[in-house]
């Protein structure tokens, strides 16, 4: 049984300042040792007819992503001229083998096998009292066009909060949750897989699962072979360097996660911070890594020098 494979139930849901054309599906190269980030922050400037949805798929980037970058933009009520930071500059998470989910970004990191590229886009990830556990399994298989064995957990909430009545199997097709593609984890019960319901990426929406647009999806199912490990984790903030710059990331943190004891899955401020300074010391300013923790924006920021 497939215990707790998300059912999508959908409801209506300073630095670079020019446009950059990104990779639909966020393919970086891995900078070489002793930096650790990609990508560019870079603005948009709202034109009459814009919206949520086409800013989000079009720079491949979630909500809550944009909402922390830009705390006094309502993006259900945008105007034209409004400018919009784009952050899609990132620290790379502290495990960079295989598949890495960071639940505070509601963002996947997919590392190449030969080391040398790394993609990330938007995962739709647990929602309140039913999130993502913090787990470190691997890929068992793949299926594509995968039959959703629906879980009697699901059947239960779904008939609870709409009254709708599931059935026990949803075969391939436009109604399948699952979408097109879909690895199946070690850890029985959690996959990572498409969607029927693209609005949904980049939310906390899903029942555990994980859940990705078409792209990014068909992408994996092409390139993670079974044995690929995949952590998931929860970093609100991260730390890495450029050069001799240390830079902190902060993300808002989730209660859930922050109720538990550290641990490697399970990473605390102090902690990100020591892992990235504990063979390279570094001079701290304690109060930049406060601002930052505390505006949580999701943009990376100098929060040391390198102390040779």
């Amino acid at each position: 049984m497939y215990a707790r494979i998300c059912f999508i139930s959908i409801f209506i849901l300073n630095w670079l300042l020019i446009p950059i054309a990104f990779s639909s599906v966020g393919e970086y190269t891995v900078p070489p040792p002793g930096n650790d980030i990609v990508g560019q922050i870079y603005t948009i400037t709202i034109k009459k007819g814009d919206n949520l949805t086409d800013i989000r798929q079009k720079h491949d980037i979630s909500y809550e992503e944009l909402l922390e970058a830009n705390p006094s933009i309502n993006f259900y009520k945008l105007k034209a001229g409004q400018v919009v930071t784009i952050p899609k500059q990132f620290i790379l998470p502290k495990f960079r083998r295989g598949i890495v989910v960071n639940i505070p970004e509601l963002r996947l990191y997919y590392f190449t096998s030969d080391g040398k590229n790394v993609y990330t886009f938007p995962v739709g990830l647990g929602r309140p009292n039913w999130r993502t556990p913090l787990i470190s399994t691997t890929v068992v298989r793949k299926d594509a066009n995968p039959v959703w064995h629906v879980p009697a957990s699901i059947r239960e909430y779904v008939l609870n909060k709409t009254g709708e009545e599931l059935p026990d199997v949803v075969m391939p097709g436009p109604k399948n949750p699952l979408g097109k593609y879909a690895l199946h984890l070690q850890i029985d019960g959690y996959l990572i897989h498409g969607t029927n319901a693209p609005t949904s990426v980049g939310t906390f929406i899903s029942s555990g699962c994980m859940r990705l647009l078409r792209e990014p999806i068909e992408l994996l199912y092409q390139e993670v072979e079974p044995g690929t490990p995949v952590h998931v984790i929860h970093c609100p903030t991260k730390a890495g360097w450029r050069n001799d710059k240390l830079y902190i990331e902060s993300h808002k943190p989730i209660d859930t996660y922050e109720a538990k004891p550290a641990s490697p899955l399970n990473i605390d401020t102090e902690t990100a911070i020591y892992d990235a300074i504990h063979l390279r010391p570094a001079e701290i300013d304690w109060h930049a890594v406060s601002r930052n923790v505390r505006q949580h924006l999701g943009i990376p920021e100098i929060a040391g020098y390198s102390v040779t």
